[in-house]
């Protein structure tokens, strides 16, 4: 199956910018729009208040001391957040708390603590009272955060094409609060979270399509499965060009494989054996196969199987490659030389190259992810998104910017500065007894002696 790349197709920025001399805000700018800005800032103070009418506070809540929250203080307050991802620490007090060896003066020099904690307590990103409840026709379990994906997700593809080479795969969102949504993996780091279908550029991780795990859907094809529906889904807007798509075994099937090539899209990645159309000759039941064995191919139209034992049997189903092979030298115990030679099939060397993409961008957002936990299952998510478009935001800038080009801690740092140009910290009152115009305010609240006969 040769596939021809559509020369006519955009790659990289497709914005309509000039970014040769932007700043690292510019880049970022692209995602987090002044609609975001006005979303997250008037959500947050519509909660607030909210809240407060419908709740009889303590007398020393910190609450009393709500006051509306503005888009210069909303960035302030996010930028202080992409700081705690730079400089982590056990606990958010811990940033103001003046211990000399581990104390952090920036921090209480933009907000106080309690302003800090108060806005992440009202932080909010939809109206609560347009929720529709569960077992309605229009429930969405996203709810509290799905103006957020569908202002920014969209944005993802809106300014960049990518090259010809993708990955899909998930991505799993740390959490272990109490929330439906939440997935158990063991074979995962974070083996507690939400769960993320993801499409990337293969050779840099450029995040394109993100799609959240909310459950079964009750509208879904039997005969076709979840997975082919989720790829079918994540695809949609590159099918037809002449894309390489790389997927794991979770993904691969004949059934989706071929409706990719008839829409002159290619696919490779491992496959159960044991999925519908695949083989049973190539089981390892069937074909036992040791270190050193050539590989075994099959052919049906379009799809080419490859069955082989590396360090141990695998599969493959590719629409891309032939069955050639390489030779390659690795290292042998067995051997007196300490390596030997193999023949490794071609697109097994092409997996092994561009299945990385989300894999890369997971490790990269960790950088600047807000570190803390939340009682809101919804933050973590949003946490999530943001930390995705900082990423998104500095490939772009490696591939406009004129170099050399600032790593992407040194990226993360300028944007932190920007969103901080402009805002002065609110000065709050001082404690005690107001003082007394005209006068010395000791005496003016001295009462006056009594006079004895």
């Amino acid at each position: 199956c040769i596939l021809l790349w559509h020369s006519n197709i955009p790659v990289g920025y497709l914005g309509e910018k000039d970014l040769t001399s932007a700043a690292p805000l510019d880049f970022l700018s692209h995602f987090l729009t002044d609609d975001f800005w006005n979303l997250i800032t008037n959500e947050t103070n519509r909660y607030a208040h909210q809240f407060l009418n419908s709740q009889q506070l303590k007398l020393n809540s910190r609450f009393h001391n709500w006051y509306d929250v503005s888009v210069s203080e909303m960035k302030a307050f996010l930028a202080l957040h992409l700081c705690m991802g730079l400089v982590e620490k056990a606990e958010i007090e811990d940033y103001w708390a003046e211990f000399w060896p581990t104390y952090t003066p920036g921090f209480g020099k933009i907000m106080s603590r309690n302003r800090f904690e108060i806005i992440l307590s009202f932080l909010h990103f939809a109206n609560n009272s347009e929720y529709v409840g569960r077992g309605q026709p229009s429930h969405d379990r996203l709810f509290k955060v799905r103006p957020v994906i569908d202002l920014i997700i969209p944005l993802f593809s809106a300014v960049y094409g990518p090259l010809k080479e993708l990955s899909l795969d998930e991505m799993t969102i740390a959490f272990k609060g109490k929330c439906t949504l939440k997935q158990y993996n063991p074979k995962k780091p974070d083996k507690y979270g939400y769960k993320v279908y993801v499409l990337s550029e293969a050779s840099s991780g450029y995040v394109l399509q993100w799609s959240m795990y909310t459950g079964q859907n009750a509208d879904a094809d039997a005969d076709l499965g979840a997975t082919h529906l989720i790829v079918r889904q994540l695809m949609a807007q590159y099918t037809g060009k002449g894309h390489e798509v790389y997927m794991d075994s979770y993904y691969t099937s004949p059934a989706i494989a071929n409706e990719l090539a008839n829409n002159d899209t290619g696919m490779c990645g491992t496959v159960n054996c044991k999925r519908r159309g695949m083989p049973r000759c190539l089981r390892q039941t069937e074909l036992p196969l040791s270190k050193g064995d050539d590989p075994v191919f099959m052919r049906h139209g379009k799809l080419l199987v490859c069955a082989w034992h590396d360090t141990k049997h695998l599969t493959m189903l590719s629409s891309l490659h032939g069955n050639s092979c390489v030779r390659k030298r690795i290292r042998s115990k067995q051997s007196d030389t300490g390596s030997r030679e193999i023949n490794r099939p071609v697109f097994v060397d092409r997996y092994n190259t561009f299945m990385g993409g989300v894999d890369t961008t997971d490790q990269r957002m960790k950088i600047d992810l807000f570190p803390h936990c939340s009682r809101n299952w919804y933050n973590r998510i949003f946490n999530a998104i943001l930390s995705i478009s900082v990423v998104n935001s500095h490939i772009i800038y490696s591939k406009c910017a004129p170099g050399p080009h600032k790593p992407l801690k040194a990226f993360v740092q300028d944007i932190i500065t920007a969103l901080l140009q402009g805002y002065s910290k609110r000065e709050s009152k001082k404690p005690g007894r107001p003082s007394v115009e005209g006068g010395n305010a000791t005496e003016a609240h001295r009462a006056p002696l009594a006079l004895r006969c």
